[in-house]
């Protein structure tokens, strides 16, 4: 990006995040108060295209030539692209360095690095040795001890279609689906708490925030609020960047014991259904994308102080906050 051309941010897979939507256009304005953030998705009708400052209606990703998309691009002279649904980050990934070439720049961590988030067993055998070690996982379910299960898909982030807190008769017996991939974890009861960041391109973890996940409703927070724990988040800067090729916003997902003894979920390399709150407290990934690019990296904090207590809660299909 020139220092004279005006953001032009394409925001993915908009569906119904007009929340995060309009943090993403205020933390992009609050570097460039004449940035554009277009909303995008396959589906027209969308919950959030009446909603937004412009919308763009494109063909399903697995529809989408090169040609057409660059044209798209042309049109509409975006600057930026902005994934924001798991399942588009692959294709984002593979196009990046293309699209580079033809000036836009894709905000999306490499191919290889979200691979591994992606499949749990891969995830384990690569984050096992981490500062905070993911739950053990496992492809069957035989020569073990334990007693309680989470089955889960293998691939595929959140906590849709799993079973928690299961019996080994009861996970044996989900086994004989065959249309699934499925892993077995043992059950860890405790809380759960998100870690959000920014990674920079030099492969900096800026300014983790720390969220407790109080309310989830398939896999997204519905009721959440920010705390401190300094330890943890000296953890979870190593647990980023554990792997190469964390670039820009991602989060983790973390579940503490009783003994306050720590397991690692998950890593989804985008920003989350509860990232408007995240942004809103001043993690201005957004901004600091742009900032970057425009080389004032230096300017961008590697602490940041964020409001204990905030919280996002999520109701009727609308966001609020509580400072």
């Amino acid at each position: 990006m020139t220092t004279n051309q005006v953001p032009r941010i394409l925001f993915c897979s908009l569906s119904a995040k007009f929340s995060l939507y309009k943090e993403v256009l205020r933390s992009a304005q609050s570097f460039c108060a004449d940035a554009i953030v277009i909303g995008c998705d396959s589906n027209a009708d969308c919950v959030s295209a009446p909603e937004v400052d412009h919308f763009l209606e494109i063909p399903p990703l697995e529809d989408l030539s090169d040609l057409q998309l660059l044209e798209i691009c042309r049109k509409n002279k975006i600057t930026h692209i902005l994934p924001t649904r798991d399942a588009e980050l692959p294709f984002w990934a593979e196009k990046k360095q293309w699209l580079l070439e033809n000036k836009v720049k894709t905000w999306v961590s490499e191919k290889s690095y979200i691979k591994n988030c992606a499949d749990k067993l891969a995830f384990h055998a690569k984050w096992q040795d981490s500062a905070v070690s993911p739950i053990p996982t496992f492809n069957k379910i035989d020569k073990h001890s334990i007693k309680q299960w989470a089955v889960k898909e293998r691939f595929g982030y959140g906590s849709r279609n799993i079973n928690l807190n299961i019996s080994t008769k009861q996970a044996l017996e989900l086994c004989g689906d065959v249309d699934q991939d499925l892993i077995f974890q043992p059950f860890i009861s405790g809380k759960e708490f998100t870690a959000e960041t920014w990674i920079s391109q030099s492969g900096k973890c800026h300014s983790p925030l720390l969220r407790w996940r109080t309310k989830v409703i398939d896999g997204e927070s519905h009721q959440t609020s920010i705390f401190h724990h300094p330890e943890w988040e000296r953890l979870l800067r190593s647990v980023f960047l554990h792997l190469p090729g964390a670039r820009g916003h991602c989060l983790a997902q973390v579940i503490v014991d009783r003994d306050e003894k720590l397991y690692l979920v998950e890593i989804n390399p985008r920003l989350g259904g509860a990232s408007p709150l995240a942004l809103y407290a001043g993690l201005n990934s957004v901004a600091w994308h742009l900032m970057e690019e425009a080389g004032c990296a230096s300017d961008i904090p590697m602490h940041s102080h964020f409001p204990e207590g905030m919280s996002l809660t999520k109701k009727g299909g609308q966001v609020f906050f509580n400072s």
